[in-house]
C-alpha cells in the first residue's frame, strides 16, 4: 500500500490490539473515543482512518489519548484493515471497534474472558462479540436480558433473529433506534445487569452478524483466508443498488460479509458473550435522526464514567 501515514505509539506489552475504525461518525468521536480510552485496559489502540475523513481532528484525538494513528489515501476499509493486520500488528488477538460503538466497563474485559473460556474448550473461534443494543441479532438478547421483549413486541414488532435485516425495524427504523437507546442508559448500569444476570454465559451466533465490535484472532485471517474482501469501486445508481440488495446475502464483498462467510465455510464459531455489553449508535438509515438525538443526549452518554 502506498500513500499512507502511520504514527506508532504502541507499547507492545499485551498480546491483544484494538483497531478503532474511524469513518463517518466523526460527530460522535467525543463520546466514543472517550469511552474507549476509559476502558481500553492499557491495550494498544490503533486508529485506522481510510481516506483521511476529518483527518486533522482524528489525528489530534489519537494523540491526546496516546493512540497510534494510521491514515491512508485509499478509502477502502477492507484493504486498509488487511494491510494493518498483516504488516503492523504482532499480537494474535485483535478487537475491532467501529467509531459509532460506545464501550462499557465490561465490553473488553468480558470479551477477553469469554475468549479464554472458549480456547480452554478447544473451540475454533472466528469471532466473539458483546451484546450490542442496536444490532439485528444481539438486540434479541438485549431485550431478553432487560425484560423488554413484550414492550418491544407491543410497540414495534416481534423481535426475531431469523429474518433478513432489511425487513427488521431494528435495522431501518430510527424510532426503534431511539427507543433502544432510551432503554440503554446509563450504559454502565445496563452493563452491570448483563454482568450479573448473564455471568459467564455465551451463545453461538446462528446467522450473519453485524460486526460493530468483535474480537478475533489474527491467525484466523492470515492462515485460513485470503483476508477481508474488498468491494471494487463502482458507480452507484438505482439499478445497481437494487442488484446489490439481491446479492448481499451471497457474496462476501466487504469486511463484515467476509468474516461471516469464512466462519461458516470453515466451521469456526461465532460467539456472543452474554455478560459483555456495548452500545451502537445506529445503522445508516437511522443515522440522521440518531444524530439529532445524540446532540441532545451527549452528556448522558458520558455521565456514568
Amino acid at each position: 500500500m502506498k500513500n499512507f501515514k502511520f504514527i506508532d505509539r504502541r507499547n507492545g506489552t499485551q498480546d491483544v490490539s484494538i483497531l478503532l475504525l474511524a469513518g463517518k461518525y466523526d460527530f460522535a468521536w467525543e463520546t466514543t473515543f472517550k469511552r474507549l480510552y476509559e476502558y481500553q485496559q492499557s491495550i494498544d489502540v490503533i486508529v485506522i482512518n481510510p481516506g483521511g475523513i476529518s483527518g486533522e481532528l482524528c489525528m489530534k484525538m489519537a494523540e491526546e489519548y496516546g493512540w497510534s494513528y494510521f491514515e491512508s489515501k485509499q478509502n477502502n476499509l477492507s484493504s486498509v484493515q488487511n494491510y494493518v493486520i498483516r504488516n503492523l500488528i504482532d499480537s494474535n488477538k485483535i478487537i475491532k471497534i467501529d467509531d459509532d460503538v460506545l464501550v462499557t466497563k465490561n465490553s473488553i474485559k468480558n470479551l477477553l474472558k469469554t475468549y479464554s473460556i472458549l480456547k480452554e474448550k478447544n473451540f475454533d473461534v472466528a469471532f466473539i462479540a458483546p451484546v450490542i443494543n442496536l444490532n439485528n441479532v444481539s438486540y434479541y438478547y438485549f431485550l431478553k436480558t432487560l425484560d423488554l421483549e413484550e414492550k418491544y413486541r407491543q410497540k414495534f414488532e416481534e423481535p426475531l433473529i431469523f429474518k433478513h435485516w432489511t425487513k427488521q425495524k431494528i435495522w431501518y427504523d430510527p424510532e426503534v433506534a431511539i427507543w433502544i437507546w432510551e432503554h440503554s442508559l446509563p450504559l454502565n448500569d445496563t452493563a452491570s445487569i448483563f454482568e450479573t444476570k448473564n455471568k459467564d454465559m455465551w451463545t453461538p451466533i446462528p446467522v450473519r452478524f453485524s460486526t460493530n465490535m468483535i474480537l478475533f484472532e489474527r491467525k484466523f485471517l492470515l492462515e485460513h483466508t485470503p483476508g477481508l474482501m474488498a468491494r471494487p469501486p463502482r458507480v452507484y445508481n438505482k439499478k445497481s443498488i437494487e442488484a446489490r440488495k439481491e446479492r448481499a446475502t451471497i457474496l462476501p464483498d466487504f469486511d463484515e460479509a467476509s468474516i461471516n462467510y469464512y466462519a461458516d465455510t470453515l466451521k469456526y464459531a461465532r460467539i456472543l458473550a452474554l455478560d459483555a455489553f456495548a452500545g451502537h449508535l445506529s445503522y445508516n438509515l437511522q443515522r440522521e435522526k440518531i444524530k439529532k438525538w445524540y446532540e441532545k443526549n451527549k452528556k448522558r452518554l458520558l455521565e456514568d464514567l
